[in-house]
């Protein structure tokens, strides 16, 4: 489904705008430095808004870490705000995934700092 909604991950120069693409992050109406709300919550493919909430909660299922993740941020944000910054954060992960050709790093993507934060996974080619 998310390779079907992407098409080529080359279209989008930055992690933001594919971020943006995906309905992920909210858009902001300012003029002079004044926020004026916001504006344009139908821009956007909502497919893969769906597709990458849906891969939020399975993740959870099965992964203790990410629940420990998840109640974290839950202390922070409420359940709904902390799933669409786990689905964000997903997000990203497939943005740069497709974009490096690596395979998935839990150990990465559950490292929120540290000397490895920055690092690309391993090659798939390896």
């Amino acid at each position: 489904m998310l390779l079907y909604d992407i098409h080529h991950i080359e279209r989008f120069p930055s992690v933001q705008d594919f971020a943006s693409h995906c309905r992920l992050v909210t858009c902001r109406k300012a003029s002079g430095g004044k926020r004026l709300g916001t504006s344009g919550k139908t821009i956007g493919n909502a497919h893969l808004t769906w597709a990458l909430s849906e891969a939020a909660t399975l993740f959870l299922r099965t992964n203790p870490q990410a629940q420990k993740l998840l109640a974290r941020w839950q202390k922070k944000h409420d359940k709904g705000n902390a799933l669409s910054i786990l689905a964000r954060k997903l997000g990203r992960a497939v943005y740069c995934m497709l974009k490096r050709q690596v395979a998935f790093d839990l150990e990465m993507f559950l490292q929120t700092s540290g000397s490895r934060a920055g690092e690309p996974g391993a090659s798939l080619d390896s």
